[in-house]
Protein backbone atom coordinates (compact mmCIF):
# COMPACT_ATOMS: atom_id res chain seq x y z
CA UNK A 1 0.00 0.00 0.00
CA UNK A 2 1.06 3.35 -0.95
CA UNK A 3 2.39 5.47 1.84
CA UNK A 4 1.52 9.34 1.60
CA UNK A 5 1.67 12.60 3.84
CA UNK A 6 -0.65 14.73 4.29
CA UNK A 7 0.72 17.65 2.38
CA UNK A 8 0.66 18.48 -1.53
CA UNK A 9 3.88 18.93 -3.83
CA UNK A 10 2.02 22.28 -4.15
CA UNK A 11 2.81 23.43 -0.68
CA UNK A 12 5.89 22.49 -0.71
CA UNK A 13 6.89 24.42 -3.82
CA UNK A 14 5.70 27.47 -1.77
CA UNK A 15 7.59 26.99 0.98
CA UNK A 16 10.86 26.93 -0.90
CA UNK A 17 9.77 29.33 -3.29
CA UNK A 18 9.81 31.91 -0.60
CA UNK A 19 12.28 30.25 1.38
CA UNK A 20 14.77 30.81 -1.77
CA UNK A 21 15.87 34.32 -0.58
CA UNK A 22 17.49 33.16 2.70
CA UNK A 23 18.56 29.59 1.70
CA UNK A 24 21.85 30.28 1.27
CA UNK A 25 22.66 32.61 3.93
CA UNK A 26 21.13 30.36 6.87
CA UNK A 27 23.03 27.39 5.69
CA UNK A 28 25.91 29.67 5.33
CA UNK A 29 26.02 29.74 9.09
CA UNK A 30 26.25 25.95 9.49
CA UNK A 31 28.48 25.29 6.48
CA UNK A 32 30.07 22.21 8.30
CA UNK A 33 26.99 20.67 9.12
CA UNK A 34 25.15 21.25 5.67
CA UNK A 35 28.32 20.39 3.73
CA UNK A 36 28.74 17.08 4.90
CA UNK A 37 25.67 15.55 3.16
CA UNK A 38 27.68 16.21 -0.37
CA UNK A 39 31.07 15.25 1.34
CA UNK A 40 29.58 12.23 3.11
CA UNK A 41 27.45 11.23 0.03
CA UNK A 42 30.46 11.88 -2.63
CA UNK A 43 32.60 8.76 -1.02
CA UNK A 44 29.86 6.74 -2.28
CA UNK A 45 30.03 7.36 -5.49
CA UNK A 46 32.59 6.34 -7.81
CA UNK A 47 32.29 8.95 -11.13
CA UNK A 48 33.36 8.14 -14.57
CA UNK A 49 33.77 10.21 -17.63
CA UNK A 50 30.85 10.50 -19.13
CA UNK A 51 28.40 8.73 -16.59
CA UNK A 52 24.75 10.62 -16.17
CA UNK A 53 24.42 11.74 -12.61
CA UNK A 54 20.74 13.13 -11.74
CA UNK A 55 20.55 15.81 -8.62
CA UNK A 56 17.76 15.73 -7.20
CA UNK A 57 17.04 18.11 -5.50
CA UNK A 58 19.36 20.19 -6.29
CA UNK A 59 18.70 23.51 -4.75
CA UNK A 60 20.79 26.29 -5.00
CA UNK A 61 23.20 23.99 -6.90
CA UNK A 62 25.47 23.59 -3.62
CA UNK A 63 26.15 19.87 -4.40
CA UNK A 64 27.72 20.39 -7.60
CA UNK A 65 31.44 21.66 -6.92
CA UNK A 66 31.59 18.65 -5.07
CA UNK A 67 30.55 16.38 -7.50
CA UNK A 68 32.43 18.38 -10.35
CA UNK A 69 35.58 18.11 -7.61
CA UNK A 70 35.08 14.13 -8.03
CA UNK A 71 34.94 14.18 -11.90
CA UNK A 72 34.69 16.91 -14.13
CA UNK A 73 33.30 15.38 -17.20
CA UNK A 74 29.92 13.69 -16.11
CA UNK A 75 26.95 14.93 -17.54
CA UNK A 76 24.90 16.13 -14.58
CA UNK A 77 21.02 16.57 -14.57
CA UNK A 78 19.72 18.79 -11.64
CA UNK A 79 16.31 18.80 -11.23
CA UNK A 80 14.48 21.55 -8.72
CA UNK A 81 10.82 21.26 -7.15
CA UNK A 82 11.16 25.54 -6.50
CA UNK A 83 11.82 27.60 -9.50
CA UNK A 84 12.99 30.25 -7.25
CA UNK A 85 15.73 28.08 -6.36
CA UNK A 86 16.74 27.19 -9.82
CA UNK A 87 16.34 31.09 -10.75
CA UNK A 88 19.18 31.31 -7.94
CA UNK A 89 21.21 27.89 -9.15
CA UNK A 90 21.25 29.24 -12.93
CA UNK A 91 22.79 32.73 -11.79
CA UNK A 92 25.30 30.65 -10.27
CA UNK A 93 26.39 28.02 -12.57
CA UNK A 94 25.19 28.99 -16.00
CA UNK A 95 26.57 26.54 -17.57
CA UNK A 96 25.12 23.74 -15.59
CA UNK A 97 21.29 21.85 -16.47
CA UNK A 98 18.58 22.77 -14.34
CA UNK A 99 15.01 21.83 -14.67
CA UNK A 100 11.62 22.07 -13.05
CA UNK A 101 10.92 18.87 -11.93
CA UNK A 102 7.74 16.57 -10.38
CA UNK A 103 8.31 13.91 -7.74
CA UNK A 104 6.20 11.16 -9.42
CA UNK A 105 6.98 11.66 -12.93
CA UNK A 106 10.05 12.97 -13.94
CA UNK A 107 10.86 13.39 -17.84
CA UNK A 108 13.49 10.61 -18.83
CA UNK A 109 14.05 7.37 -20.38
CA UNK A 110 13.44 4.43 -18.06
CA UNK A 111 17.15 3.13 -17.04
CA UNK A 112 19.06 6.68 -18.08
CA UNK A 113 20.94 7.35 -14.78
CA UNK A 114 24.32 5.66 -13.60
CA UNK A 115 23.94 7.48 -10.18
CA UNK A 116 21.10 9.41 -8.64
CA UNK A 117 21.79 11.91 -5.49
CA UNK A 118 19.08 12.95 -3.35
CA UNK A 119 19.54 14.17 -0.19
CA UNK A 120 17.14 15.92 2.13
CA UNK A 121 14.29 15.52 -0.12
CA UNK A 122 12.21 12.04 0.28
CA UNK A 123 11.32 14.12 3.88
CA UNK A 124 9.31 16.29 1.23
CA UNK A 125 7.37 14.31 -1.00
CA UNK A 126 3.98 13.69 -0.88
CA UNK A 127 3.82 10.24 -1.68
CA UNK A 128 7.41 8.87 -1.01
CA UNK A 129 7.03 5.56 -2.18
CA UNK A 130 6.10 6.58 -5.68
CA UNK A 131 9.33 9.05 -5.67
CA UNK A 132 11.26 6.14 -5.17
CA UNK A 133 9.58 3.36 -7.30
CA UNK A 134 10.57 6.55 -10.24
CA UNK A 135 13.88 6.87 -9.11
CA UNK A 136 14.85 3.13 -9.71
CA UNK A 137 12.75 3.51 -12.88
CA UNK A 138 15.59 6.32 -14.17
CA UNK A 139 18.59 4.25 -12.50
CA UNK A 140 20.40 2.12 -14.83
CA UNK A 141 21.04 -1.95 -13.19
CA UNK A 142 23.67 -1.97 -11.39
CA UNK A 143 23.52 2.21 -10.51
CA UNK A 144 23.91 3.47 -7.22
CA UNK A 145 21.03 5.34 -5.48
CA UNK A 146 22.60 7.61 -2.95
CA UNK A 147 19.89 9.09 -0.25
CA UNK A 148 20.05 11.15 2.95
CA UNK A 149 17.13 11.89 5.03
CA UNK A 150 16.18 13.08 9.30
CA UNK A 151 15.24 10.55 10.97
CA UNK A 152 11.75 10.15 12.76
CA UNK A 153 13.69 10.22 16.07
CA UNK A 154 14.72 13.82 15.32
CA UNK A 155 11.29 15.42 14.70
CA UNK A 156 11.01 17.17 18.24
CA UNK A 157 14.43 18.78 17.75
CA UNK A 158 13.59 19.77 14.33
CA UNK A 159 10.46 21.17 15.87
CA UNK A 160 12.17 23.26 18.45
CA UNK A 161 14.69 24.70 16.11
CA UNK A 162 11.97 25.87 14.06
CA UNK A 163 9.82 27.54 16.94
CA UNK A 164 12.96 28.84 17.62
CA UNK A 165 13.12 30.76 14.23
CA UNK A 166 15.92 29.19 13.31
CA UNK A 167 17.53 28.21 9.65
CA UNK A 168 15.14 28.14 6.69
CA UNK A 169 12.21 25.68 8.27
CA UNK A 170 12.02 22.55 6.76
CA UNK A 171 8.48 23.26 5.60
CA UNK A 172 5.55 20.53 4.65
CA UNK A 173 7.54 17.16 5.81
CA UNK A 174 7.70 14.36 7.31
CA UNK A 175 10.62 12.59 8.72
CA UNK A 176 10.51 8.92 8.78
CA UNK A 177 12.43 5.92 10.65
CA UNK A 178 15.36 4.28 9.09
CA UNK A 179 12.81 1.23 9.43
CA UNK A 180 10.66 2.62 6.88
CA UNK A 181 12.77 4.00 4.58
CA UNK A 182 14.55 0.50 3.93
CA UNK A 183 10.54 -1.02 3.79
CA UNK A 184 10.07 1.31 0.93
CA UNK A 185 13.33 1.26 -0.45
CA UNK A 186 12.97 -2.44 -1.09
CA UNK A 187 9.57 -2.25 -2.23
CA UNK A 188 10.84 0.31 -4.90
CA UNK A 189 13.33 -2.72 -5.96
CA UNK A 190 16.41 -1.43 -4.01
CA UNK A 191 19.20 -3.14 -2.20
CA UNK A 192 20.39 -1.40 0.12
CA UNK A 193 24.22 -2.14 0.48
CA UNK A 194 25.01 0.49 3.49
CA UNK A 195 22.99 2.34 5.91
CA UNK A 196 24.64 4.48 8.82
CA UNK A 197 23.05 7.27 11.26
CA UNK A 198 25.47 10.87 11.12
CA UNK A 199 26.02 13.81 12.94
CA UNK A 200 24.93 12.96 16.36
CA UNK A 201 26.30 16.11 18.28
CA UNK A 202 26.30 18.36 15.19
CA UNK A 203 26.79 21.35 17.42
CA UNK A 204 29.56 22.53 20.07
CA UNK A 205 33.16 22.28 20.41
CA UNK A 206 34.67 20.30 17.84
CA UNK A 207 36.41 17.78 20.32
CA UNK A 208 32.14 16.76 20.86
CA UNK A 209 31.24 16.77 17.44
CA UNK A 210 34.07 14.05 16.97
CA UNK A 211 33.61 12.65 19.99
CA UNK A 212 29.44 12.27 18.48
CA UNK A 213 30.69 10.33 15.56
CA UNK A 214 32.49 8.33 17.30
CA UNK A 215 29.84 6.92 19.22
CA UNK A 216 27.79 6.47 16.51
CA UNK A 217 30.07 5.04 14.08
CA UNK A 218 30.22 2.08 17.53
CA UNK A 219 26.68 1.80 17.57
CA UNK A 220 25.54 1.74 14.11
CA UNK A 221 22.33 -0.08 14.07
CA UNK A 222 20.75 0.11 17.61
CA UNK A 223 18.71 3.30 18.39
CA UNK A 224 21.76 5.81 19.10
CA UNK A 225 22.22 5.28 15.23
CA UNK A 226 18.21 6.57 14.61
CA UNK A 227 19.59 9.94 16.90
CA UNK A 228 21.73 11.02 14.24
CA UNK A 229 20.48 14.11 12.50
CA UNK A 230 21.94 12.80 9.03
CA UNK A 231 20.86 9.07 7.83
CA UNK A 232 22.31 7.95 5.08
CA UNK A 233 20.87 5.02 2.47
CA UNK A 234 23.20 3.69 -0.05
CA UNK A 235 21.48 1.77 -2.45
CA UNK A 236 22.09 -0.34 -5.44
CA UNK A 237 19.23 -1.54 -8.34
Amino acid sequence: MDFINDFTLEEVKDFWDNASEIYEGENNKISEIHNQRFTEAIKHLDLKNNDRILNIWSRTGLAIPFLRNKNENIELHNLEVSSQMIKKAEEKFPKEKFELTDLSKINFPNNYFDHILSLETLEHCPRPSVFLAELNRLLKPGGKLVLSTPPAACEPLYAVYDSLGLGHGEGPHKFLSSKKVKHILLKSNFKVLEHKGTLLIPIGPIFIKELGEKIIRKLQHTFVSELGIRQFYVCRK
